[in-house]
């Protein structure tokens, strides 16, 4: 009997244990309610404050695949209207530009490297440029704004007689290829 006993006053103080443990987590689990009704209200408020701060890093991103096809496009676009297919669409270009400005081109020069992208080649061009200085700047602004892509990497000074000036200019553009016409 007194092994029963034993076991009864084993099984009460567990009893009594586990009720002190579910007390405290009633007491632990009711305590942001009780403490303070301000904690979910943070917890909002919070959310709230962290949606204001990441909407605008949202904004350019809406409709970016409409932005995309309209930027595919856009490139198409300046690609097949603005670069040449040709050299001889190249010279004949820059020999239109020196005659209306009035200055003559002495030499040129030309190299042509695979492009970064499929189906362009990457034109360098050297041309030396002999004129009035006022005719040379009206013939550099007129390439700058033709229609055909131009980039006016370096201008030199290469002389001067009288009068005339001589330049000597790096230009780039970029052929496309026969697959893209």
């Amino acid at each position: 009997m007194a092994d029963l006993s034993r076991a009864r006053q084993r099984i009460l103080a567990t009893t009594i244990a586990l009720g002190v443990v579910s007390a405290a987590a009633l007491v632990y689990l009711l305590l942001p309610y009780g403490s303070g009704a301000a904690r979910p209200a943070e917890v909002q408020r919070r959310a709230e404050d962290e949606y204001r701060q990441l909407k605008p890093k949202a904004v350019p991103l809406q409709g970016i695949d409409q932005k995309l096809a309209e930027a595919q496009k856009d490139g198409a676009a300046f690609i097949q209207n603005r670069l040449p297919s040709r050299y001889s669409d190249v010279v004949e270009e820059l020999g239109k530009l020196a005659k209306a400005n009035h200055i003559s081109i002495t030499a040129v020069s030309y190299t042509t490297e695979p492009g970064k992208l499929n189906g362009l080649d990457s034109l360098q061009m050297h041309a030396g440029l002999a004129g009035q200085y006022v005719d040379l700047v009206r013939f550099i602004n007129s390439v700058e704004r033709n229609k055909m892509f131009f980039i006016i990497d370096t201008i030199s000074l290469t002389g001067q007689k009288s009068s005339e000036v001589r330049l000597d200019v790096k230009l780039d553009t970029y052929l496309r290829s026969t697959a893209n016409i």
